[in-house]
């Protein structure tokens, strides 16, 4: 089977998927997020939203989509900081998460509405999608309507901000080789060689594949050298056109912030379980998979057949300290009650912006329809590029 292939049913398959387990985030699960780590990165987040409405021209109605809410902790603070901001806060019309594991839709509804009960859950089926992806809705106490869709195709056309978080990094790619014949896709086989411990491994297929034929013969790939190995996603690149259209068409802005590069990376496939590195080919399901994102082509995929704005990438670092985190940091300081409270507010910041973990290889794109700016400022955070 193709890398992608195996890559979308580890994770998803409805029966055995990794994200199907349930809870997999936090320091009992496989993995920590940058809003886990720090409150602060959920509330900066939020920030930036917020002075994107006023530089799109304040409209009168927003909606916001998430792909890939995690435990819904991002969300949650988010959520938190536009409450202060009224003027902001009651312009949202809906909140719309696309997220396929039916346990992760659970856990994100008792972060996002306190008290909720699986029985509180509407489900409401189209004429489009009746008996297929029908859509779950629970609103919170102050009136905000929480959404639940499959996908994007789902989720109401109009004004709305996007935000994607280690999204993009989970969906699957197809693994090529440069060989002196052109190129040559990468396959997972049974590893029935016994000298491995793993379940699998990846072979060259003999000629080409359906996805060699159909992606690689791109002028893009001609510069590579024999030997030379290459990913690509193209459920990235559809999914990234998908979001640039609804913003192109109806207005809004978004982030994807994710690990990666702004070009191509060949070998990057990995695994990790219980906070370490693990083989990809062994135990599929029990660890989650990975691969770094290419930032370049998600955005020439945007600009297609569109006319939105691409900014960046930038670092994670360089983001939150242009909205203010030193700051922040600052005031919860200043308000904590205890020294491990304190201790833990200042682990939090360096995490998130240390140049040689999280604050240099986690990278931020923002793309808008400037259509309605009332100024030529860039989006906060990228004015510094040309």
């Amino acid at each position: 089977m193709t890398v992608a292939h195996y890559i979308r049913q580890v994770l998803v398959n409805p029966l055995s998927g990794y994200y199907m387990h349930g809870d997999v985030f936090g320091q009992q699960g496989d993995f920590v997020t940058s809003p886990e780590i720090s409150q602060m990165f959920g509330e900066l987040c939020g920030i930036w939203y917020l002075t994107e409405w006023m530089r799109l021209g304040k409209p009168a109605k927003t909606q916001i989509i998430e792909f890939g809410p995690g435990r819904g902790t991002l969300m949650s603070d988010m959520i938190r900081t536009w409450r202060q901001f009224p003027y902001f806060y009651k312009t949202i019309s809906g909140i719309h998460l696309i997220e396929a594991s039916p346990g992760l839709r659970k856990m994100q509804r008792a972060n996002l509405v306190q008290g909720s009960l699986d029985t509180d859950v509407k489900r409401i089926e189209t004429k489009e999608t009746a008996g297929m992806n029908p859509t779950e809705s629970i609103s919170t106490q102050d009136g905000i309507k929480i959404s639940w869709h499959d996908g994007i195709e789902l989720v109401p056309e109009q004004w709305s901000f996007i935000m994607a978080h280690e999204f993009f990094d989970a969906l699957p790619v197809h693994s090529f080789e440069k060989t002196s014949e052109g190129w040559r896709e990468l396959l997972v086989d049974i590893d029935d060689t016994n000298e491995t411990e793993y379940n699998f491994r990846l072979v060259r297929s003999p000629a080409d594949t359906m996805a060699g034929k159909f992606y690689m013969k791109d002028e893009t790939y001609t510069s590579y050298k024999v030997g030379d190995r290459i990913e690509i996603s193209p459920d990235s690149w559809t999914m990234a056109t998908q979001m640039a259209k609804l913003v192109n068409t109806h207005g809004g802005s978004g982030l994807l912030i994710d690990y990666g590069q702004d070009y191509a990376q060949g070998d990057t496939l990995r695994a990790i379980r219980k906070h370490k590195f693990v083989h990809p080919m062994t135990e599929p399901g029990s660890a989650d998979l990975s691969v770094d994102v290419d930032f370049n082509a998600l955005k020439v995929n945007m600009r297609k057949d569109t006319d939105i704005s691409v900014h960046g990438p930038v670092t994670q670092s360089e983001f939150l300290q242009s909205l203010g985190i030193q700051v922040r940091m600052e005031m919860l300081l200043k308000n904590a009650t205890s020294r491990a409270s304190r201790n833990s507010i200042i682990e939090g910041f360096k995490r998130l912006l240390d140049p040689s973990a999280m604050g240099r290889i986690y990278k931020v794109l923002a793309f808008s329809n400037e259509s309605t700016s009332t100024e030529e400022a860039k989006p906060v955070g990228f004015h510094h590029l040309e």
